[in-house]
């Protein structure tokens, strides 16, 4: 995502990604034989698809703007919190002691790891908090209406509903977007093909595929227990900024990551 800022508009490129995951996901569906899911799932894939694969990137690609990347990623995974507190209302689990002390490591770590400034733009940082509000409501969503559903099929379709409502949004709001991302997107398949690879690379990957792996464990696991073990995310990510873009590794930096697996470890641990 970091090359693909040098290449695309970002809500273009969000669009973009979404889409292409989509498209894969329900080649995969129809060669299946299951393309369809049964209709009452449809409302909730809906819904789940345009919470947390639109709207909630959408609000993260405005305060990135704003606040900062850092700020931005520690208050969007701020949403392992109210998973955990919306699935001990709602689906009975219990908020142990080794979930609070996953969370507490977790949130300390990549506060370190952040590298975090005070930010002005305070509307900035309650739009990211509801940015994980929304993300958690979506999973808690998926636990309680879509558990017993196709994972595959209520992927591919989430996907489908997120990439719709924004490439509208894109093509309503910000024409001039739209058309400086296709310029660039034409230029690139003729003149390189390393901007068309980070678009494939996260449209293939790091939606379809990762996101298919997130709703099985999802499924699979407590959501609580899900939600703080995805906040290992950033760290792999700081991590291959290091290792592919050269980016420093200070102590601090590795004791970040340190204490996001150390919170991660406590809460997995059996």
């Amino acid at each position: 995502m970091r090359i693909a800022n040098d290449y695309y508009p970002p809500l273009f490129f969000v669009a973009c990604r979404f889409s292409i995951g989509a498209i894969a996901l329900l080649l995969v569906c129809a060669f299946r034989g299951k393309l369809l899911p049964p209709r009452r799932y449809w409302p909730w894939i809906a819904v789940t698809g345009v919470l947390m694969m639109s709207i909630n990137n959408l609000m993260v690609q405005i305060c990135t703007a704003y606040i900062g990347a850092g700020l931005t990623a520690l208050l969007d995974y701020m949403q392992s919190i109210f998973v955990c507190i919306l699935a001990t209302l709602l689906l009975g689990e219990r908020f142990t002691r080794y979930k609070f002390a996953g969370i507490f490591l977790s949130v300390a770590g990549l506060v370190i790891l952040m590298n975090l400034d005070m930010t002005e733009h305070t509307w900035a940082v309650f739009l990211a908090l509801g940015a994980a509000i929304i993300w958690a409501v979506s999973n808690i969503i998926v636990k309680l209406k879509l558990a017993d559903c196709d994972m595959l099929q209520y992927t591919a379709w989430q996907m489908a509903c997120g990439s719709f409502v924004s490439i509208v949004y894109l093509f309503i709001m910000a024409p001039d977007v739209v058309r400086t991302g296709l310029a660039t997107v034409s230029s690139q398949a003729f003149s390189g093909i390393f901007g068309i690879g980070t678009l494939l690379y996260n449209g293939l990957i790091a939606s379809a595929f990762a996101f298919v792996l997130w709703n099985y464990v999802l499924t699979h696991m407590e959501a609580g227990k899900a939600s703080i073990a995805v906040m290992a995310v950033p760290a792999v990510g700081v991590l291959s900024g290091v290792l592919v873009l050269h980016e420093p590794m200070s102590l601090s930096i590795a004791f970040g990551m340190l204490l996001i697996f150390a919170g991660v470890i406590v809460v997995l641990r059996k």
